[in-house]
């Protein structure tokens, strides 16, 4: 992913609306260019023609009106604006009208700063994929994303945190954006025609990390897909073999902390970092680090950045413990 191209995606269409949005733009884009030179042009032409030291009083006259140059210039920009309209309407149409829940997979999302939440129905042995994507300065890229099979209608469920802000799901490569709203569920849907990874943007400005709340969704054939959908592994691609996170890292990552805090480095990402935080500070001030971020906030840093997380009282526990043991 190069984080330095906001456009990255622009130069492939793996959805299958894509096309009809590229020509409805491109369509748009070359008769809003025709109707402004019918404007332009004979504006600086006139503007030159008739300028002061051409023209002389006596050569000065009105006309009244010129029938078929009135009929022309309002029936042919008429007629290109309903053109216009067609090719617009239509391909809304196809980006807004939901299919069917019963041939397609339901995912729940949340953009909250800074990452990207998805959530899958169960699987036959009742797990339930629960995936927290997030952009990892440390390796230049996007930790886990959205996994789908190719040719597979998907229907996306989107919200954000009531005490968060407004974020913008962008997919370049498929030429779809929504709107993500805290307290709200706005719904988008796809259907990837093409096997490849695809970057997903936040196209709202939404606080100090926007520039890399970033995620991405993995098209897979659906054999791929399949495997992966029955099996109780975060992502595809993981080493089954490795060592399991423990509990609090794992929530650690699944809440996006590794977003903003570096816990084993002293490099600053968007708060401090926790590298021997354990150290310095007790359990209830590391809780109320979790609940109530504002609370005490380190100095050189601001309130308002962090947001609260209403997490279980175990949950809570446990990642307390995993701070206290990064000394």
């Amino acid at each position: 992913m190069d984080v330095n191209n906001t456009l990255s995606g622009f130069n492939s269409m793996a959805a299958t609306f894509a096309a009809d949005v590229d020509h409805a733009f491109w369509l748009n884009f070359w008769i809003s260019i025709v109707l402004g030179m019918t404007v332009i042009i004979p504006m600086f032409y006139f503007a030159w023609k008739y300028r002061e030291s051409n023209v002389k009083n006596e050569d000065i006259s009105n006309n009244s009106h010129n029938t078929p140059l009135e009929i022309a210039w309002t029936l042919i920009p008429t007629a290109l604006m309903m053109v216009l309209f067609y090719y617009g309407y239509t391909s809304m149409k196809t980006l807004r009208t939901m299919p069917a829940a019963s041939e397609s997979i339901t995912i729940k999302v949340e953009g909250s700063k800074w990452k990207w939440k998805y959530e899958y129905p169960a699987n036959k042995a009742g797990h339930v994929h629960k995936i927290t994507s997030v952009y990892d300065k440390k390796i230049g890229g996007v930790k886990r994303g959205l996994y789908v099979p190719k040719g597979q209608k998907v229907i996306l469920e989107m919200t954000s945190p009531i005490n968060d802000v407004i974020h913008a799901y962008f997919v370049p490569a498929f030429r779809m954006k929504e709107d993500v709203i805290p307290g709200r569920t706005t719904k988008q849907w796809f259907e990837a025609d093409k096997v490849g990874e695809y970057d997903v943007e936040c196209a709202e400005y939404c606080g100090t990390a926007h520039s890399y709340m970033y995620s991405k969704i993995v098209v897979m054939e659906r054999a791929d897909y399949d495997k992966w959908f029955e099996s109780s592994a975060k992502s595809p691609f993981e080493d089954a073999s490795a060592p399991a996170l423990s509990k609090g890292q794992s929530l650690y990552e699944d809440n996006g902390c590794a977003g903003c805090h570096s816990i084993d480095t002293d490099a600053i990402l968007v708060g401090p970092s926790l590298k021997g935080i354990g150290a310095k500070h007790d359990a209830a001030y590391l809780k109320d680090a979790i609940l109530t971020p504002d609370k005490v906030v380190p100095e050189g840093f601001y309130p308002g950045v962090m947001p609260p997380f209403a997490l279980p009282e175990a949950d809570v526990a446990e990642l307390v413990k995993y701070m206290q043991s990064a000394k």
